[in-house]
């Protein structure tokens, strides 16, 4: 089975070969193409890699700022302004939220962002 596996990958990759050889001697610009074919294939799963840790580096900023906001706004209510009270609440739930939609957008982007 694993014999079977590695002809019938090496076969694909031999008829690659041939395809983008023939392409490229049968016109430059579609040499440049195949060229341009390869090195997106082989630097894709690099720029998913460079994008995912960008998302994760966004979220974890996001979620710090929510946390130091509630620290303030706890630091404020205990020294006696009572009406930022309503705020120890209502923070975390809109900074929570507003960060998960941003790591969910970012996410969501990861393969168009490392296809450029």
């Amino acid at each position: 089975m694993n014999k079977k596996v590695i002809v019938c990958l090496c076969a694909a990759f031999a008829v690659c070969v041939a395809l983008t050889a023939v392409s490229n001697a049968a016109d430059e610009k579609t040499g440049n193409q195949a060229k341009n074919f390869w090195q997106k294939l082989f630097n894709y799963p690099a720029n998913v890699t460079k994008e995912s840790v960008n998302v994760v580096a966004e979220t974890t900023k996001r979620g710090t700022a929510v946390v130091t906001d509630q620290v303030k706004t706890i630091g404020q209510v205990t020294s006696g302004d009572v009406e930022k009270a309503g705020e120890l609440i209502t923070e975390p739930v809109k900074g929570a939220a507003d960060t998960v939609v941003k790591a969910v957008e970012g996410t969501v982007n990861i393969p168009a962002e490392a296809n450029k």
